[in-house]
């Protein structure tokens, strides 16, 4: 299926590694041009401008440098993103930590809509990654999972706001990714009783939003129907 990508200029954030290197990868194969803003440097076949979406100089010098080797802008992706102290209660848990991680997952965002907007065309898209931690919990991920809500309600407000291109959010259960192994321990994820995710399944959800010229303001739940199930002992 031809989504239309050939020849686009997609910018993806987080695209050194996990989901956004596997969107990045995704969209070079349909044909877009990428390059990926990261902390970190990506692999060779995925051009990477350094940048910390936390700080606004940084993403304003990424993405003008981004803009500068495509020429323009089409899609945007969001997808840094930390988890944070997993498995610490709330009341253990720094303030400080509680701040890096809604500076990463929420600021990032905010940072990453208000400099990339006056680049992208008329009907582009951004897709930014929240995760089913917006609507579902588990103890020891309070941060982790206000941020992501937060994401899921800035994905509305922009939708709203920025009437020139189309806003959605993707979430997400779990991902195998090296974030996710470093949570969790590799047995966790290898030995799991539970469905888990590839990046590229994420990067196929990714790619859907930006590619549906109908979906505006929506959050993907991509949680193989956990959440749809009801608790009730029947």
């Amino acid at each position: 299926m031809d989504l239309g990508f050939a020849g686009r200029n997609v910018l993806v954030t987080g695209g050194a590694s996990g989901i956004g290197l596997a969107c990045a990868r995704a969209f070079a194969a349909e044909g877009a041009r990428v390059v990926a803003l990261d902390l970190a440097d990506g692999p060779a076949d995925v051009p990477t401008v350094r940048a910390d979406v936390t700080d606004e100089p940084s993403v304003v010098a990424g993405v003008t440098e981004a803009v500068g080797r495509l020429g323009g802008l089409d899609v945007v992706v969001g997808c840094a993103g930390i988890s944070g102290p997993v498995g610490t209660p709330l009341v253990d848990t720094l303030a400080a930590d509680i701040a890096a991680v809604l500076a990463v997952n929420v600021t990032g965002q905010l940072l990453l809509a208000k400099h990339t907007y006056p680049h992208l065309s008329t009907g582009g898209a951004i897709v930014l990654l929240a995760s089913d931690s917006a609507f579902v919990s588990a103890p020891g991920m309070v941060p982790y999972c206000a941020s992501k809500g937060a994401v899921v309600a800035l994905t509305r407000a922009l939708a709203v706001e920025l009437e020139r291109v189309r806003v959605n959010c993707v979430c997400p259960s779990i991902v195998d990714t090296p974030m996710a192994r470093g949570d969790l321990g590799d047995d966790a994820l290898d030995q799991a009783d539970f469905p888990v995710q590839s990046p590229a399944d994420v990067a196929r959800q990714v790619l859907f939003l930006a590619a549906s010229p109908t979906v505006n303001g929506q959050a993907l739940l991509a949680d193989y129907g956990y959440s749809a199930r009801s608790g009730f002992p029947a």
